[in-house]
């Protein structure tokens, strides 16, 4: 059986719209998944950023105030009958009880003892220039960790520094806006290493000068 030229156009028509249908949704979905990929790279900057400010803070106030013996409010310098419940979580977090936006202490790669079981000694080591939770540590596992979702992606740069900030800004929040000041050096380094990586991008003859 012969298929006319009209009909045999008509299937050659179909089969080109349905071509570029699904070239469309491939499309659609590739966008969507470079979104997604973003939107990650922001809340989960945003994320590491708090989880590391609320510590840094946590750790901070149990060094800074006498430490009373069983009472880890009174170790963090929070008190115990105004504490909020987003407080509230964050403790249970760093007491090794919950997760953070899906995250626990393990995924930013701690792996010590739970942090509100820290003796004072112990939490000044962790926020000491050499320690986990210290200014060069912090900034470089939050930069780094931006670097391997972005690569070399302006864009995605961009957006994690974006999440970094308000990560920043949800830890200031959390604590009434007033966080020790090695969170504020943290959070300087850890923009300053993200603007030299867009940088070095944007401008690499002025990186292959100084070699």
């Amino acid at each position: 059986m012969q298929v006319s030229n009209n009909s045999a156009n008509s299937i050659d028509a179909y089969k080109q719209n349905s071509s570029q249908k699904v070239q469309a949704q491939d499309a659609t979905q590739t966008s969507k998944n470079v979104d997604k990929n973003v939107e990650e790279i922001i809340n989960n900057s945003a994320t590491k950023v708090a989880i590391s400010m609320n510590a840094q803070y946590i750790l901070f106030e149990m060094n800074a105030k006498s430490m009373a013996k069983n009472s880890m409010f009174a170790q963090a310098g929070i008190d115990a009958n105004s504490i909020t419940k987003d407080q509230q979580s964050v403790l249970d977090f760093l007491s090794g009880k919950g997760k953070i936006d899906d995250m626990s202490l393990s995924d930013i790669g701690y792996n010590g003892k739970p942090i509100m079981e820290l003796s004072q000694d112990e939490a000044t080591q962790l926020v000491s220039e050499d320690g986990f939770f210290g200014v060069t540590q912090t900034s470089d596992r939050v930069a780094n960790f931006v670097f391997s979702f972005a690569g070399d992606d302006l864009e995605k740069l961009q957006k994690g520094r974006d999440g970094i900030v308000q990560g920043f800004e949800e830890a200031n929040k959390l604590f009434g806006g007033n966080l020790p000041e090695i969170s504020y050096k943290t959070q300087e380094r850890t923009l300053a290493l993200i603007d030299a990586k867009i940088d070095s991008i944007k401008n690499p003859q002025d990186n292959n000068s100084k070699e």
